[in-house]
């Protein structure tokens, strides 16, 4: 290991900005292809209000058109009214070029703030 392998910083990517969210639907594909190994994703989702919840999972694809999901890629679907903070972890070398956030709205009435964030480091940094 050189010490430039340990100095490379990591780059925040937005898999969701933060925004209140209403409905379900799907996110912009973020190109992972200067990307290697990890990212980790972390999920802010605030409380919905009564008896809404948010499952919320990622995506890939190789041509940022045609998505499908991600094996063991899904965050904990929030429980109504709760707020939910959450990593996991994908590696970029065994996914597809594209990634996505996808978000599911189910229940109730009301609205919360919901972002993913993924941090991970570029290949040639």
């Amino acid at each position: 290991m050189s010490i430039g392998n340990t100095r490379r910083t990591l780059t925040a990517l937005s898999f969701a900005p933060n925004d209140v969210v209403t409905a379900t639907g799907n996110e912009t594909g973020v190109d992972l292809l200067d990307y290697e190994g990890d990212i980790t994703l972390i999920l802010d989702a605030e409380a919905g209000g009564s008896g809404v919840t948010y499952a919320v999972k990622i995506q890939d694809s190789a041509d940022n058109s045609t998505f499908g999901d991600v094996s063991g890629a899904a965050f904990t679907t929030t429980t109504a009214n709760t707020a939910l903070v959450e990593s996991l972890v994908v590696n970029t070398d065994e996914i597809k070029r594209y990634a996505r956030a996808v978000i599911t709205v189910a229940g109730g009435t009301g609205a919360g703030a919901v972002s993913v964030v993924g941090l991970g480091r570029k290949k040639y940094n």
